[in-house]
């Protein structure tokens, strides 16, 4: 995933900011994300029952849960 911007003149002082903003939303959004499927997997692979995001943004693992689940580009 790619997205291109231009800065419209007269805006080029804070675009640094609002790029750095922007990228501290998206490394947030993308942990929140690894943990819900996480969930979602440990619970498929080794408990053998369909969890939603829904309901997995509800619940919790262990570490040693998390560490049992093996995740690659999600």
């Amino acid at each position: 995933m790619q997205d291109f911007f231009r800065c419209d003149s007269g805006y080029e002082d804070g675009a640094p900011q609002v790029a750095h903003n922007a990228c501290h939303k998206l490394v947030l959004d993308m942990h929140y994300e690894c943990r819900v499927q996480s969930i979602v997997t440990y619970n498929a692979k080794y408990l053998s029952r369909k969890v939603t995001k829904a309901v997995a943004r509800t619940m919790m693992l262990t570490k040693e849960e998390f560490m049992k689940v093996h995740m690659q580009h999600l």
